[in-house]
């Protein structure tokens, strides 16, 4: 049997994981990690913040014990981890999805009360505020810049030369692929409010000749034709199977003969026995969304294969993502 203290510290270590989240967030919305890039003592960091040094001297203990900040001769500098993920400006940088998940924390504290009822604790988008708003979009390119990258190692996207980027976002995947492949142009299909957050990104990479932008809800417009390529990217959690039924059929609708459609989303065995990140993430829809869930790759075939594609094929991008690619006759 375990040593009955490993197991007590186990329930315990899961028990106060949000004490270690928040300490995260209140450091990430005082940019505390720009300012330890170069060593500063907490006096230093309290007269920039104008913090109390005795409130500004825990956060910085706190954030030694969490291993993101080192300590040495009483001055705090950033551990390898803050300064790769957490200083804006960096190649890996996580910030804006940190203060996203940050934005939907309070939701947490009424999980029980949604699993009894049913009913999410806010609905999708609900009241989001336009600074609300563009911590998810960004965030969601802080979270994408790594993924587009392992598609594209994972892909050959050479044959392919005109793409639909379905509810893109900042259109982080889609200015990848235009990256690797010259002969590439892509349209982001999202909301008109998440359009011009998009148009900032694909300019700052010198792409805006070869992308277009069509305003629309996904749920229920017209995708446009002519496509060879469709990505359908995290997307489909945060619907009910209707929906993405009915989704399927309208990407479907606006592919090319021959044309392939990409369902990348955190996908879970048939049996719903893992993987863990996808379990946890269907909670997650729970308490902010109701109607999303995660769905198992058995799902999404059986929605693009009733939509009129060939079989398609599963290939495992990360522990947390997979995709599902199903190629139109």
């Amino acid at each position: 049997m375990t040593d009955i203290r490993t197991l007590t510290g186990a329930i315990n270590s899961l028990a106060t994981g949000f004490i270690n989240s928040q300490i995260l967030f209140a450091a990430n919305d005082a940019n505390i990690f720009t300012l330890l890039e170069s060593p500063r003592t907490a006096q230093d960091v309290a007269g920039v913040l104008c913090w109390p040094p005795r409130t500004t001297r825990m956060l910085l203990d706190g954030l030694v014990a969490l291993e993101l900040v080192e300590k040495a001769d009483g001055r705090y500098c950033n551990a390898e981890v803050a300064s790769v993920c957490l200083v804006p400006g960096k190649p890996a940088y996580q910030g804006n999805i940190v203060r996203h998940i940050s934005n939907t924390a309070p939701l947490w504290s009424v999980l029980g009360e949604v699993l009894a009822s049913g009913v999410p604790a806010k609905s999708f988008g609900e009241d989001r505020s336009p600074d609300a708003l563009r911590s998810f979009i960004l965030g969601m390119a802080d979270i994408g810049k790594m993924s587009a990258r392992e598609m594209l190692e994972a892909l050959d996207l050479s044959p392919y030369s005109r793409m639909l980027d379905v509810g893109g976002g900042p259109g982080t995947y889609a200015i990848t692929f235009l990256q690797a492949h010259p002969a590439m142009r892509a349209t982001i299909f999202d909301r008109p409010e998440v359009l011009p957050i998009a148009r900032e990104q694909v300019e700052a990479a010198g792409l805006a000749e070869r992308f277009t932008y069509q305003p629309g809800d996904l749920t229920v417009d017209a995708l446009g034709d002519g496509y060879d390529l469709i990505l359908v990217s995290n997307i489909i959690h945060s619907y009910g199977p209707e929906k993405n039924r009915d989704l399927m059929g309208r990407c479907f609708r606006s592919l090319v003969s021959g044309g392939t459609l990409i369902v990348k989303d955190f996908l879970t065995d048939d049996d719903r026995s893992g993987p863990a990140f996808s379990l946890l993430f269907a909670l997650r829809m729970l308490v902010s969304n109701g109607e999303g869930d995660t769905y198992s790759f058995g799902e999404v075939a059986e929605w693009t294969q009733e939509a009129g594609f060939t079989s398609g094929r599963l290939i495992d991008l990360s522990p947390q993502s997979r995709l599902w690619i199903a190629v139109k006759p």
